[in-house]
């Protein structure tokens, strides 16, 4: 209900026809700027034709609006002790457990695996942005293991504590995953085509639109073919069923931040925008995925 797609179809044809798109930028700082200026004049332009449209349109706009939130989420705040952060992050992995999905990130992102190694004759090097205390890339590098997907699995992460966890529990469990400490704004230490791939799981809604942008820019200089991003899919179900399931898998530690998140999760049309500004010269699409997910996948290799 609050994808509002039609809605934004014209909205974007109306900025389209005000000035060009995709905006040309040189710089970081340029395509942080645009990237949040982009994204409120959708938003405005959105809410301008739900006016023009009648009906339920304009309600159901403004239901969208009163809902998005800038409140930050607990893992997001400096001042909550790492510990608790990473109990936090564990607690959500037990959930990604219970509904299996890692099975399905993993299966967004097989289809480029296989493509690369046919094309290669080598492994996909697949790097995540973003990793936590790395328990999708743990699930990856096993899962791919086991069905002899020819994958090499990093993980990264700002947070050193998250990073050395992650990597202690792959040495403990055998599992052929490393982590890195990394800025997802600022990859310039990696080398220009270092990776495959490079995506990021369930964290698209901790950054702002700029921010977004800038990581699919990094990820278009360190990547030979394409990044992929999944989230939580923005809807009045979800709204009411991410802070429900969390309280009963994860308890109230993770109620809060599951009911901040579920409040800004993108429209797959805001998704489609960002990465149309970072990635002009890559092949977008962004498409649902069972059960309420959103999955961004630009390609340019």
């Amino acid at each position: 209900m609050l994808q509002l797609r039609a809605l934004n179809r014209r909205a974007l044809r109306r900025l389209e026809r005000e000035s060009p798109f995709p905006p040309p930028w040189q710089s970081m700082a340029r395509l942080e700027a645009l990237g949040d200026a982009w994204l409120e004049r959708l938003r405005d332009a959105r809410r301008g034709e739900a006016r023009l449209a009648g009906g339920l349109a304009a309600p159901v706009e403004a239901l969208d609006r009163a809902l998005r939130t800038d409140t930050v989420e607990l893992l997001d705040r400096p001042d909550v002790d790492p510990a608790r952060k990473l109990h936090m992050v564990r607690t959500l992995a037990r959930q990604n457990r219970l509904l299996r999905s890692h099975a399905r990130f993993l299966a967004t992102v097989a289809p480029h695996v296989r493509a690369i190694h046919e094309r290669e004759g080598r492994p996909a090097r697949l790097l995540e942005l973003a990793s936590g205390a790395g328990e999708f890339s743990l699930a990856c590098a096993a899962h791919a293991a086991r069905q002899g997907l020819p994958v090499e699995v990093t993980g990264s992460d700002i947070v050193p504590e998250y990073v050395a966890a992650a990597n202690e529990r792959a040495r403990r469990q055998a599992i052929p995953a490393r982590f890195l400490t990394l800025n997802a704004f600022d990859l310039s230490e990696l080398p220009a085509g270092a990776f495959d791939v490079v995506f990021i799981s369930q964290s698209l809604h901790h950054f702002s639109g700029g921010q977004l942008a800038m990581m699919m820019a990094q990820a278009r200089r360190v990547a030979t073919t394409a990044f992929v991003g999944v989230d939580g899919r923005r809807g009045l179900a979800l709204v009411g069923l991410v802070p429900v399931l969390a309280a009963v898998v994860g308890g109230p530690v993770l109620v809060h931040d599951a009911t901040v998140s579920a409040r800004k999760f993108y429209a797959e049309a805001e998704l489609e925008l960002l990465a149309r500004i970072a990635l002009p010269d890559a092949a977008v699409t962004v498409r649902s995925s069972h059960p309420g997910f959103s999955v961004l996948d630009a390609r340019w290799g």
